[in-house]
């Protein structure tokens, strides 16, 4: 004959039941939570962005965010340059490869005073401006806030007709780090923050970037 199963059985089920739904209603309030955080913490960052303070996700990494200049030929970052990390500029203005610097830059300048002591958030501004008989000049000068220790800048002299392809070709390539936000990269670099080229031109005439070297100009950091 059957026997009608235990009162012990019976609370164990009952008690299995509210554990698990308990657990349950943990996970998804825990997931709610969490995801909640998570487009709380990509509004802020995209806020942080849009009003050009770096948003610093690792101090052992680089960090950019481009700024509106407001004047033509004008670009600027906001960087963040992690303690114990010393860079030279470099700025070239010819044969510049579409992923990778040049092999060898029209200048290289750097700082001795000892800024790498401690993390530094950079205000930095390259120009690119006509001067004298046709010929031009690229700078890119740095400030750090009111610190007695700086990174320093770089100029340099283009002769007018290796910059005569911005008037005669329709069409550039190039990038500008922390044009979409907050540009994180390895700290050892080098990191591109300028590069402009001439497209290359078609036999269907159009202009298409191309996978070769091109008439340009580039301004990177290189660790020194």
């Amino acid at each position: 004959m059957d026997q009608p199963p235990s009162k012990f059985r019976v609370r164990f089920s009952l008690l299995t039941l509210l554990l698990a739904s308990a657990t349950i209603c943990l996970a998804v309030s825990h997931w709610h939570t969490s995801r909640q955080l998570a487009t709380a913490r990509a509004q802020l960052r995209q806020l942080r962005d849009e009003l050009g303070y770096v948003s610093i996700e690792d101090k052992s990494k680089f960090h950019a965010v481009a700024l509106e200049s407001g004047e033509p030929n004008t670009w600027q970052w906001r960087l963040f340059v992690p303690k114990g990390v010393r860079y030279q500029w470099k700025i070239a203005c010819e044969d510049i490869p579409q992923d990778s610097p040049p092999s060898r830059a029209g200048v290289t300048a750097g700082s001795n005073e000892p800024y790498w002591d401690a993390d530094n958030e950079v205000l930095v501004t390259a120009r690119l401006r006509e001067a004298d008989e046709g010929n031009w000049t690229l700078s890119v000068t740095s400030k750090i806030g009111d610190s007695k220790h700086q990174m320093s800048g770089a100029t340099l002299k283009i002769p007018r007709e290796k910059i005569e392809w911005m008037s005669t070709v329709s069409a550039t390539d190039g990038r500008v780090i922390g044009s979409h936000g907050t540009d994180v990269r390895a700290a050892d670099g080098p990191i591109i923050l300028l590069q402009r080229r001439a497209c290359e031109k078609q036999p269907n005439g159009s202009y298409q970037p191309s996978a070769g070297p091109r008439p340009g100009f580039m301004v990177w950091l290189s660790k020194w």
